[in-house]
């Protein structure tokens, strides 16, 4: 049970909010509200009122955000001055100008999809489900309406950083916060590493999740304030990848002026993060214990450190391509089962058994899902595997994946994973500054581990859907391809501010004529 102190922190953190977005520009506000919260609100605690989503860790940061981002002008969608040119009154000024964003019409596609599935979804099952004494019962309008509201609710990271996290700048704002928090964090993992999971107890007055499943290799695998130790391996994960990122950021900042020219996006002032921080980060990750986090930083690193940036989106192209087929090639028997099951054993006999539990799961519930592969089971537990006998549940869910495409089949699932994959896609085929831009490849790279994580765990976080939002937003207010409309674009710009032509430099940074 959650004590005074847990009702007190969540129910306070709407002024914590308040104070970021009063000291910090709004990009900054926005990823630390939806981040903090992530990380230090207390889990499994909240307010679940009738017709409404509950009130809890994942809807209190996001709402409240929204509600600051509401009432404060959205940098995207205006001109930003500073004084390096001439205007017709003398005034040294330059306009940075933004593109006005041009929404995708398969994210649109993806979130309307997203969005009223819920009502087809209760359509389709409004039959009971019967197993021995166990019975749940058809889903009803009522039901439709619940989901939509946490749908709306887990999109609203999404939303809020399309809209106000389009910009290289915040690119790089993104990174930097992802590093701090881990370094505070990194701090919390240690303490527990050494007296096992208990600060969620210590502060909130109960475990966040199974005791047991977090004694590993001798040790104890850290949860802090997170859900799951696994959900903290991600976070590192997506830590030690923005470190990495920000590295070669500083690395290219050393460079000749040429080749800090060509990483298009970045402002060449910054200088990134010194290798000595990305490794002791990584060493966090790796005494953390979570193996299939670390086994994706092992990936994802050397291949971080020795290609360019306009290479990275080969790598997280691939790991989109098998996330968003991955139910399909389970279920036909392309993906090598047995030859992980084997390297698996090489590296420890425990994770082998763990791995072939998670396999067998896996069957049961895919096997269940095909039975209604179009729009699912929906929710209530109907997409679970019971008992015959006794009704008893008989199946652990681990994956995100096996989850979503039982409760909303095909259609929910390309829906949502559809749109968590779409930037991925998006800047693979994208060109000029966004194919160069260390900040935006290297937030893709962090996107791609965080999906593939998705297969064996279920951590899909509002981080996730942040990150997912600000890369598909630079991606809609990206420069025009042809040089003529972008000309056109900059004159009317021009025109519009009354400013004579004078020194002009875009989003990122760069001169412009």
């Amino acid at each position: 049970m959650p004590n005074l102190l847990a009702y007190f922190v969540l129910f306070t953190y709407p002024m914590v909010v308040i104070i970021l977005f009063r000291r910090l520009p709004l990009p900054q506000a926005l990823i630390w509200s939806i981040m903090g919260g992530y990380l230090f609100l207390p889990e499994r605690t909240g307010i679940d009122l009738p017709l409404l989503p509950a009130f809890n860790k994942l809807l209190i940061p996001s709402l409240m955000a929204a509600i600051m981002c509401w009432f404060a002008p959205n940098p995207t969608s205006r001109q930003r001055r500073v004084s390096t040119g001439r205007s017709n009154d003398g005034e040294f000024v330059a306009v940075a100008e933004i593109n006005p964003a041009r929404p995708s019409l398969i994210a649109n596609l993806c979130i309307a999809t997203f969005l009223v599935a819920p009502i087809g979804i209760a359509l389709t099952n409004s039959d009971w489900v019967v197993f021995g004494p166990r019975v749940i019962p058809g889903l009803r309008i009522y039901d439709a309406f619940s989901m939509i509201l946490a749908a709306g609710v887990m999109l609203l990271p999404f939303f809020l950083a399309r809209r106000h996290l389009a910009t290289p700048e915040a690119h790089m704002d993104l990174l930097r916060t992802f590093v701090k928090a881990g370094l505070v964090y990194s701090v919390l993992i240690l303490i527990e590493i050494r007296f096992s999971p208990q600060l969620h107890r210590w502060f909130y007055g109960f475990h966040a999740h199974d005791f047991v499943q977090q004694i590993r290799f001798g040790g104890f695998r850290p949860m802090v304030f997170i859900q799951h130790g696994l959900r903290v391996g991600v976070f590192m994960l997506m830590v030690v990848i923005a470190a990495f990122a920000l590295y070669k950021i500083r690395a290219a900042s050393r460079a000749p002026t040429g080749l800090r020219q060509r990483n298009a996006g970045e402002k060449p002032k910054q200088v990134g993060l010194p290798i000595y921080v990305a490794l002791y980060l990584l060493v966090i990750l790796f005494v953390a214990k979570a193996v299939g986090a670390f086994m994706i930083a092992c990936i994802f690193i050397p291949f971080l450190m020795f290609t360019k940036p306009a290479q990275w989106r080969i790598l997280a192209l691939i790991c989109a391509v098998l996330v968003l087929l991955y139910p399909m090639a389970r279920s036909s028997g392309i993906v090598p089962i047995e030859r992980v099951y084997g390297i698996a054993t090489a590296i420890s006999e425990d994770r082998a058994a763990s791995f072939r539990f998670r396999l067998e799961n896996e069957e049961r519930l895919l096997a269940r899902a095909s039975q209604k592969p179009i729009l699912g089971w929906g929710i209530w537990g109907r997409s679970r595997v019971y008992d015959p006998s006794t009704g008893q549940d008989i199946t652990t869910a681990d994956g995100a994946w096996v989850i979503v495409f039982g409760v909303s089949g095909w259609v929910g699932y390309l829906a949502q994973f559809g749109l968590l994959t779409l930037p991925i896609f998006a800047y693979f085929f994208g060109r000029g500054p966004l194919r160069q831009s260390i900040a935006s490849q290297g937030l893709c790279l962090l996107l791609a581990a965080n999906l593939i994580d998705l297969v064996p765990n279920s951590g899909l976080t509002p981080v996730t859907w942040m990150v997912a939002g600000a890369l598909l937003g630079r991606f809609e207010r990206r420069e025009p391809h042809d040089a003529t409309q972008a000309q056109s674009t900059r004159t009317a710009t021009r025109r519009a501010s009354g400013v004579a032509p004078a020194t002009r430099t875009r989003a990122g940074g760069q001169p412009t004529a």
